[in-house]
């Protein structure tokens, strides 16, 4: 272009919004063929036309000056008296491309506006933010339970069937005057069943059953969870009569006005309060059941729990040897199970098992035996999967020094004997010093009784068994290691409960200060005086002291079977029935379990490597199988001093210490 220019071929030049050059060539130059003049196409904006047969078009660059560029050039021609470009500039406005500066951002914003609302709340949009979570249970029971699948929950069973039975025959109550129960509250320790005999109430009802979870009412928005509760209650009394299950209903249901800042406003209370109107007030229909459950009863509002709103409250506690049994036969029922498998041999080995904790044993023999190309399951499998729940991952090539060797073999050792010769112990079935779990280095493995009640002479036996291996250090090396830590806060846990809790202090009195319990808030002052205290902290040592002398007591009048106990252990490393039956003799309290059973029930194995640089001691408490590190273990003698309310803690989870 600029050499057209220069050349005098362009006539006229128009620059339009500083970067288009509409320009006209001049008639000589197009008639002589010095420039092309491009046919117009259909389509094409740019060339000739019969209006305009010489015009062109071009694009300025950006940083050309163009229209200086033709300020000098027709300077130049008036001084050689040749022809000028006449120039033009010219502003031409784009609507479009202006409209879509403004309209593009504002989709955009749009855009994510409605995509954090989607992700905020899923598979709801903004204007039925209000309506209930709740599942139709017949939407999705693709996989339908029954009460036949439910084992082991007879009395909790028989309660709920009635309310299932009234629903299907309601004649045959209310000729008598009966009621139909408004409420029923399901409680319990987790993996107890709640919820599966809900699924299984949902599956033999018959009417609609509608599920959802505590934490469905809870949103980011106030109002939303009353308003979810008043659209649940609406769409059930229209599917009158009909059943709503609440799981987890502690999400919405503590008590009110516990840590409220004043003048503060708490969402979950406006949700309780309509829950409570709604299951119990004066717009309340009939014909609608509902069912909850919890495992923190304690914390539930006082107003929901009463009669007229949860008329029953059904306590689903763990099993007992008789229902673990039974439960064992429903997980094993579609498993392919040798011939050597009984579940009743299953049942004594899994005291304080959950009904949830039973499912994961039969899964994860299943797994072992698929591991090991077994045709089928095998009481072995069964028993590693057992020692796996409650020990840990057993860890063979952890590498020890033989010294540290000694030290766990000598203090599961020294749980065994006292826990032998005690009365009111639990029998040992399997002594290891194979390590399990993140740490434990070995365990003494019980079967404790199905107990409910503890006497002072039990508990002290059974301090005195957690003892007994600090104190076979004590007399073996002369020196002590920090693997009995964990024994140590067991027995002093279960000291403070005799005096503090149970009163068995003759100083102290018949009193009990149970300070854990009835409040979820904590204590800012001790309900005794500072005298009392300073008695409590005295018996308490008085009370280890007499465990201490008890269990060297025992110890030294065992030392020979002390010293082989720990040697075959550091000769097999895991050691059975039979085995302590030849190195202890007969027990002398109590009948011991039958061998040939509790050899079936008990895999023993005699390869792998002990431990690691840390002792540690993984037990579980009693009544569940105990399993102690030498190291640093704990032993189910030394239970919780709770645990003489078996009620209450019918079997707790392990535990483990550490050995620095």
């Amino acid at each position: 272009f600029l050499d057209q220019v220069s050349n005098g071929y362009v006539e006229s030049v128009v620059l339009v919004n500083d970067r288009k050059v509409d320009g006209v060539y001049t008639e000589r130059a197009v008639q002589q063929g010095l420039v092309e003049v491009k046919v117009i196409q259909p389509g094409i904006l740019t060339g000739n036309t019969p209006e305009t047969p010489n015009r062109f078009l071009s694009t300025k660059p950006l940083d050309h000056e163009l229209i200086q560029f033709l300020i000098e050039y027709n300077a130049a021609q008036i001084e050689a008296g040749g022809d000028e470009v006449a120039f033009d500039a010219s502003q031409e406005e784009n609507w479009f491309g202006g409209l879509m500066t403004w309209i593009f951002p504002l989709i955009i914003i749009i855009a994510l506006w409605v995509f954090l609302i989607r992700r905020m709340n899923p598979g709801s949009q903004v204007l039925n933010i209000g309506k209930n979570k709740a599942v139709l249970f017949d939407a999705m029971a693709v996989q339908k339970l029954s009460f036949k699948d439910v084992a082991g929950l007879n009395e909790a069973k028989e309660e709920v069937v009635e309310v299932v039975d009234f629903l299907k025959n309601p004649k045959k109550f209310t000729r008598l005057g009966g009621k139909l129960p408004k409420g029923v509250l399901l409680v319990g320790p987790p993996g107890t069943g709640k919820t599966l005999l809900a699924k299984a109430v949902a599956g033999e009802a018959g009417t609609p059953f509608f599920s959802l979870s505590g934490s469905d009412f809870v949103e980011m928005f106030v109002g939303v969870g009353a308003a979810r509760v008043r659209d649940l209650f609406k769409q059930a009394k229209e599917k009158a009569p009909c059943i709503i299950f609440i799981d987890e209903i502690d999400a919405i249901g503590r008590s009110r006005g516990k840590g409220m800042m004043m003048g503060a406003n708490d969402e979950r209370e406006n949700t309780l309060n309509q829950l409570l109107v709604e299951m119990d007030g004066f717009n309340t229909d009939t014909g609608v059941i509902i069912m909850a459950a919890t495992n923190r009863p304690d914390v539930l509002d006082s107003a929901l729990m009463r009669p007229g709103r949860f008329d029953r409250q059904i306590l689903i506690d763990k099993p007992d040897r008789r229902e673990r049994a039974k439960i064992f036969e429903v997980h094993t029922r579609d498993l392919i199970l040798g011939d050597d498998v009984n579940a009743e041999v299953l049942a004594s080995q899994t005291p304080g098992f959950a009904g949830a904790e039973i499912a994961n044993v039969c899964n994860e023999a299943a797994l072992l035996a698929a591991r090991e190309g077994k045709d089928a399951i095998g009481m072995d499998d069964f028993e590693k999967s057992i020692d796996r729940t409650i020990g840990g991952l057993e860890k063979k090539n952890k590498i020890i020094s033989p010294d540290e060797k000694r030290i766990v073999a000598y203090h599961e050792a020294g749980h065994a004997i006292t826990g032998w010769y005690l009365k009111y112990t639990d029998p040992v079935v399997k002594v290891s010093i194979i390590p399990r779990g993140l740490a434990a280095l070995g365990y003494a493995q019980y079967l404790p009784e199905e107990r409910y009640l503890y006497t002072r002479e039990a508990l002290i036996d059974r301090m005195i068994m957690a003892m007994g291996g600090r104190i076979a250090e004590e007399i073996i090396f002369g020196r002590i290691s920090t693997g009995a830590q964990n024994d140590l806060e067991r027995i002093t846990a279960m000291a403070y409960a005799m005096v503090v809790d149970y009163g068995m202090s003759e100083r102290i009195g018949y009193v009990s200060f149970n300070l854990s319990s009835g409040s979820d808030s904590p204590q800012f002052s001790k309900p005794y005086s500072d005298e009392t205290a300073r008695i409590i902290d005295e018996e308490v040592k008085a009370i280890i002291d007499e465990v201490r002398v008890s269990a060297r007591q025992v110890l030294d009048e065992h030392a020979d079977k002390l010293e082989a106990l720990a040697q075959a252990l550091l000769e097999k490393e895991v050691l059975g029935p039979k085995d302590l039956l030849t190195i202890l003799g007969a027990r002398p309290h109590g009948d011991y379990i039958d061998v040939d059973a509790a050899l079936a029930a008990t895999h023993l194995e005699v390869n792998g490597e002990a431990s690691t640089e840390e002792t540690e001691t993984k037990s579980t408490e009693e009544p569940l199988a105990s399993t102690e590190s030498a190291a640093s273990e704990e032993s189910a003698a030394s239970e919780e001093p709770g645990a003489s309310d078996a009620s209450d803690k019918p079997a707790e989870s392990d535990s483990s210490d550490k050995t620095d």
